[in-house]
């Protein structure tokens, strides 16, 4: 459910502090599949794409 902002966790959180809660969420997701090796930028895109998800309720 969305709160009505249009803004994006790019816009609400500080670059760096996006960054960081990115990396610890990807880092889960590859432990998670088993540290697959060289699925770092998928496992990337999908934080970063959950990240701006749970921004946007």
């Amino acid at each position: 459910m969305s709160n009505g902002s249009n803004k994006t966790a790019e816009q609400l959180l500080p670059q760096s502090e996006r960054e960081e809660q990115i990396r610890r969420e990807a880092y889960l997701r590859w432990e998670a599949k088993g540290k697959n090796v060289g699925a770092d930028k998928e496992d990337w895109y999908e934080a970063e794409s959950s990240l701006d998800e749970k921004m946007e309720d």
